[in-house]
């Protein structure tokens, strides 16, 4: 059933202080550019098709194919050349548009806390090889998300944020939807996984309610670039791992948190570059306020974490191991903060992974791909 929401007259500006805003960024059209000749494949069979336009799961959970056909994941991998990779830009998550509601990110309140201060730390692509890039394809732009692998019996599953699956201004799935892990300075190497089903909440694809903001996506199996072919590849969680899945721990754990963060900070100062995947650490705890544009009232904070555009989907780890690269997915990048009103992003936030969240995954984790 969806979640009835109730927001007090005057929202959160009313009871708190400091204002907190949320990074905006204006991306720059990309070029069309011709897909080079193309190899076959994979064939996939009638059986294997995917599902119609929209399946209701039962619980509030959503499936939307996004490549439903072996034609159509064919047309997804040639439109991704190297070339239009290089091209894509960094996406800001916008909000349901309503009456009275901005599509651009809002103006989100937070208390002001002191807290000591951290730089983002940038990691080998070896040492997290299950993270990496979500590329997508709306109106005429390319963006990119971050988005990790999580572990399911069919070895094909994807976790990332709900904004960068479905646009909530369109209120339809992106399109050519497509997973590239340990990415690297624009390294395919580990394979490129084109979306098959987006599996969602219906309280963000129909509200826009970002406590629902995650997103499970299964793949098909992957391929990469050889000079203008593309040569086939196997099952995603086989060529580079996954974290296990984890709801109702809490709010507040240790926890890592990955993604490839390359926009602006709200002053206009661009420190990551988005090429490879930089970290956080820290404990998270209870987001101190609501945002009411985004109907955000139980996130989870992590502060400080100076992530900007780039980082959203990214995963939130808990006991990540480097060194046997395990650990358990319990969260993914939504929303980013300027708690101190500094002109920097300091903190990010996602949902909390609950008994709903779980729902939606196991669903996913149920879809066999070609």
């Amino acid at each position: 059933m969806t979640r009835r929401i109730t927001l007090a007259a005057g929202g959160v500006a009313a009871a708190l202080g400091a204002a907190a805003l949320l990074s905006i960024w204006t991306p720059t059209s990309v070029p069309a550019i011709a897909a080079p000749p193309t190899a076959p494949l994979m064939e996939v069979s009638a059986k294997e098709a995917a599902p119609p336009a929209e399946r209701h799961l039962g619980k509030g959970v959503m499936a939307y194919p996004l490549a439903a056909t072996g034609g159509d994941m064919q047309k997804v991998a040639a439109y991704w050349t190297p070339e239009r990779l290089k091209e894509a830009s960094t996406y800001v998550p916008a909000s349901k548009p309503a009456t009275g509601a901005r599509q651009a990110p809002s103006m989100a309140e937070l208390s002001r806390q002191s807290t000591t201060t951290t730089s983002a730390r940038a990691l080998a692509p070896s040492q997290q090889p299950m993270v990496g890039k979500v590329f997508f394809k709306l109106g005429d732009k390319e963006y990119w998300c971050s988005g990790s692998v999580v572990h399911s019996k069919n070895r094909n599953l994807v976790a990332t944020a709900g904004h960068c699956g479905w646009s909530l201004g369109q209120n339809k799935p992106v399109e050519n939807w497509v997973f590239i892990p340990s990415y690297a300075g624009g390294s395919t190497d580990a394979g490129i996984y084109v979306g098959h089903t987006l599996y969602l909440h219906e309280d963000f694809s129909g509200a826009g309610d970002y406590d629902r903001d995650y997103a499970f996506v299964t793949v098909y199996r992957g391929f990469t670039w050889k000079g203008d072919q593309r040569v086939q590849g196997g099952r995603l969680e086989d060529k580079v791992g996954a974290f296990q899945f984890a709801s109702t721990k809490g709010r507040s754990r240790p926890v890592s948190v990955f993604g490839y963060p390359a926009g602006a900070h709200p002053d206009g100062s661009r420190p990551f570059d988005g090429q490879v995947v930089r970290s956080c650490s820290g404990t998270t705890r209870a987001t101190a306020a609501t945002a009411p544009t985004y109907l955000l009232e139980n996130g989870v904070l992590l502060n400080p974490c100076p992530f900007t555009a780039g980082a959203s989907g990214g995963p939130w780890v808990l006991g990540w191991d480097p060194a046997k690269k395990t650990g358990f997915l319990n969260g993914v990048t939504s929303l980013t903060w300027n708690i101190d009103a500094d002109g920097k992003l300091d903190a990010a936030s996602s949902p909390y992974f609950n008994t709903i969240t779980a729902r939606v995954y196991q669903q996913a984790a149920k879809q066999a791909t070609a």
